[in-house]
């Protein structure tokens, strides 16, 4: 509880004042991926797909219904990522031992499409999917995977093993061989510099600096992939250090082309300010307090350090 009432305060502090400028409302409406989405494992292909989404076209935001009927405004993308770096700074968790996993549970909902009996298409709500991911601290272990459908008395789906790193090729960098295996943490290897994480992210061999200005326009290319790298390390279960996540935040900020868009959902519903790359998702943070909640189509619950694979933590 001390965390949360110190976000709280954090998110007081750090709210724009009045005279800071603002970012226009988005005349369009962001949507996620219209395609239909199964009940899904980590993968690898996951992160090649959003990518290509991202790089193939721009999908709009869909924002969450505004009862008063006014667009409120919002800070840049920028300030809402900076802010987010200060909280996630100031957070004090435990470091896991070695031999434990990392627990992390998701409630996702993506929207599907559907065929009108005039021909029409309508994008309606899809069903809600409860994940409970727990992956190894050493990444050569295997980790685990359960998924079932939200509410009623569905049961688990069958458990599904997360194979660990081969021994030989355990990851030592944040490259492509992230996106190969599942992990628990970063290694200590990754930097904590914004500057450095974002040459990580775009696994750039030869620079450690984006060579690109801020734009307007949709981020493309290296610049996709590490909002997509990011998204997925913020997501798919792996426990990040107060420094790390700072340190992402504070990368994603010097992007081209992210924006803020007011009042989106993440995955469960909550409401708060969206941060797009121009792709299919959208990070979605708390409007005050400026914690990172998760994605327009899926939402991060708990995350927590146990001792065995399939052990929910107390």
């Amino acid at each position: 509880m001390k965390d949360l009432d110190l976000i709280k305060q954090l998110g007081d502090d750090l709210a724009p004042r009045g005279d800071e400028p603002l970012a226009g409302p988005p005349l369009a409406a962001f949507h996620d991926s219209p395609r239909k989405r199964p009940l899904k494992t980590w993968q690898a292909g996951v992160l090649t797909i959003a990518v290509v989404g991202a790089i193939a076209g721009t999908a709009a935001l869909r924002p969450s219904p505004n009862t008063s009927g006014e667009q409120a405004a919002i800070p840049r993308a920028a300030t809402v990522l900076d802010n987010a770096a200060a909280v996630s700074q100031e957070l004090t968790v435990p470091r896991p031992l070695d031999d434990g996993y990392i627990f992390t549970e998701t409630v996702s909902s993506y929207p599907e499409q559907v065929q009108q009996p005039d021909g029409s298409i309508r994008t309606t709500a899809g069903a809600t999917v409860v994940t409970q991911v727990w992956l190894p601290v050493e990444p050569t272990k295997d980790g685990k995977q359960r998924q079932r459908l939200e509410g009623g008395s569905a049961g688990w789906e069958p458990w599904i093993v997360l194979t660990g790193c081969p021994r030989e090729q355990s990851p030592t960098n944040l490259g492509s061989d992230l996106d190969r295996c599942p992990r628990g943490v970063l290694p200590a290897s990754f930097p904590t510099e914004p500057t450095a994480v974002l040459a990580r992210l775009k696994d750039e061999g030869r620079s450690t600096a984006s060579s690109q200005p801020p734009s307007a326009e949709p981020s493309t290319g290296q610049d996709a992939l590490a909002f997509e790298r990011a998204r997925s390390l913020l997501m798919t279960g792996t426990y990040l250090q107060p420094d790390q996540r700072s340190a992402i935040f504070k990368a994603l900020a010097r992007l081209s082309g992210v924006t803020a868009v007011a009042d989106v959902r993440d995955g469960a519903g909550r409401r708060g300010i969206g941060i797009s790359a121009g792709g299919s998702e959208a990070l979605v943070f708390d409007s005050t307090s400026f914690a990172f909640l998760g994605t327009t189509s899926s939402a991060v619950m708990r995350q927590d350090i146990t001792t065995k694979a399939g052990e929910i933590p107390s």
